[in-house]
């Protein structure tokens, strides 16, 4: 599984949730997303470029613009990803995966404790 950084993932995010969309469809949201840094056209459509060309995206030509959809679905990502992390962080152990999350002091008390109880 690709990982991919946070620019590629808010763009991801939006294309799981609408759908096969323009570079410039793209830069418009998410440059409208309160406190979101505004980035150029160029800065989206270089990272979209690229996420076609590592096969997360696919890229058709659609007039005088290209429209990019996801080649990968958000569920089929995520899994990937879990796994990943599960088998280079954490040997392959779920149970060190999951000891090591419900460590985490910024989850709510009650999530700690189902993640604890879930390990036992």
């Amino acid at each position: 599984m690709d990982l991919i950084g946070p620019l590629q993932i808010r763009v991801m995010h939006y294309l799981w949730a609408q759908g096969p969309s323009t570079v410039h469809d793209v830069h418009d949201a998410l440059n409208a997303h309160p406190g979101a840094p505004s980035l150029a056209y160029t800065t989206f459509l270089t990272v979209m470029r690229n996420l076609a060309k590592r096969g997360i995206l696919t890229q058709t030509p659609g007039g005088r613009s290209h429209v990019f959809a996801p080649a990968v679905d958000e569920r089929t990502y995520k899994t990937g990803l879990l796994r990943h992390l599960r088998h280079e962080f954490f040997s392959g152990d779920l149970r060190q995966l999951i000891n090591h999350l419900a460590a985490d002091d910024s989850l709510p008390d009650a999530d700690r404790a189902r993640l604890t109880k879930a390990v036992e």
